[in-house]
């Protein structure tokens, strides 16, 4: 903490000496939010409620240190209301440092852009890259690890991303270091791709991508019957396309399809053949009222394995996905052996009210074989593979939420 405040210092300080030719921007957010959850589903030993108070602040410095050169530094506090007094909770109450980076334009040439520092990398609607941690899962750091980890605000990667502006064409090539885990030993997780973006015309454009998610495994045994530490690297390829349109008046059409090939280090000695797909459709009509008012309709697909004895791995890993499928639902399971059918609706009840209501019908894309989480990977978090099955088979998630916007 002490090293954030002094580098915000010196870098307010050199600011100030020079705000005659820069610029520097202040802005940030305050949230709170009262949470209750009734997450009953006939879980063993689980708990079937919970109730909290929680607020997110960010406080973000914009500053263009010359003509071709600026940075960002965000700062974040999550935190549940009470929780400093809670001793397993002592760091909850932290500011973190969320952005921290630089962008440089027209480096070498004049249509490349290299970004460089902790910074968000989203693309299309976030079902490939969008969150470190996916949607569901936080940072062990946030104050809101363990209990409220679908609703953190921590979206930021460690990356280097290189944008080529051939417009109508840009290129965005990205490293990210997700996980540095020991650094002796080759047991990190890095997310590297590229995204090609192309405008068909003012309304219709068109996207295709290929990322890796490249994660070394440390093994015990090495497959042998020696005890000894091997490694293995398992790497998912993903190559899609994605396109958007609004060519017709008042309605948006958008889709995506995604491919996932690679191996699968399910355990020591066993490889797994990766077989995977995930499909996305959507539409959005705006009625062009005085309230804003629309309607969306989404169909997903998100493939699975119901078969846990051969070698192929057919269930689709949610990468990096940052998209909410409702959401009590988006808590309890990974976007993995999935399809759901959404409906939405939001009007503007007044100039800053606007209220919005979700329903989803989800079921399983695969039944499985057997009860055990294990087979599945990635599986369903935080319940069992029964309670699941009869949850996604039978009944229908529905959200309903009113947004207050200043």
């Amino acid at each position: 903490m002490r090293r954030i405040l002094v580098a915000l210092l010196i870098f307010g300080i050199a600011g100030a000496a020079s705000a005659a030719v820069n610029n520097i921007q202040v802005s940030g957010d305050i949230t709170t939010q009262a949470i209750t959850r009734d997450l009953s589903l006939g879980e063993v030993g689980e708990q079937d409620s919970e109730d909290f108070i929680l607020t997110q602040v960010r406080l973000r410095f914009d500053a263009d240190l010359t003509e071709n050169v600026s940075a960002v530094v965000q700062l974040l506090n999550e935190r549940l209301w009470g929780a400093e007094n809670d001793t397993t909770s002592s760091t909850s109450t932290d500011v973190k440092l969320d952005l921290a980076y630089l962008v440089m334009k027209n480096m070498i040439y004049d249509p490349l852009t290299v970004t460089i520092g902790r910074q968000n990398l989203r693309f299309g609607r976030g079902l490939i890259v969008g969150d470190p941690d996916t949607d569901n899962v936080v940072d062990t750091n946030s104050g809101l690890a363990t209990v409220a980890d679908d609703l953190s605000l921590r979206k930021s990667f460690d990356a280097v991303r290189a944008t080529l502006d051939y417009d109508p064409l840009v290129l965005d090539i990205i490293f990210a270091k997700v996980r540095e885990g020991s650094t002796n030993i080759a047991d990190d997780q890095n997310l590297y791709g590229v995204n090609a973006a192309y405008n068909l015309s003012d309304k219709t454009n068109l996207e295709g991508y290929f990322f890796v998610k490249d994660k070394d495994n440390v093994t015990i045994n090495n497959g042998g019957s020696s005890s000894g530490i091997g490694m293995s690297n398992d790497r998912v390829y993903t190559i899609g396309l994605r396109g958007d349109t609004t060519a017709i008046d008042n309605l948006t059409l958008y889709g995506e399809y995604a491919y996932q090939f690679g191996k699968d280090y399910a355990t020591a000695g066993t490889i797994l053949a990766r077989d995977a797909f995930a499909a996305q459709v959507g539409a959005v009509y705006a009625f062009q009222d005085k309230r804003n008012s629309q309607v969306g309709l989404e169909y997903t697909y998100l493939s699975g394995d119901s078969d846990s004895s051969d070698n192929d791995q057919t269930a689709w890993d949610p990468m990096f996905e940052d998209q909410r499928v409702g959401e009590i639902a988006n808590l309890l399971f990974d976007n993995t052996n999935l399809q759901y059918i959404k409906l939405s609706a939001a009007t503007d009840l007044r100039e800053d009210i606007t209220a919005g209501l979700d329903v989803y019908y989800l079921r399983l894309a695969k039944s499985y074989a057997s009860t055990s989480l294990a087979t599945s990977s990635p599986s369903p978090s935080f319940m069992d593979i029964a309670s699941l099955s009869n949850f996604l088979s039978k009944d229908i998630n529905c959200n309903c939420s009113i947004l207050i916007e200043p």
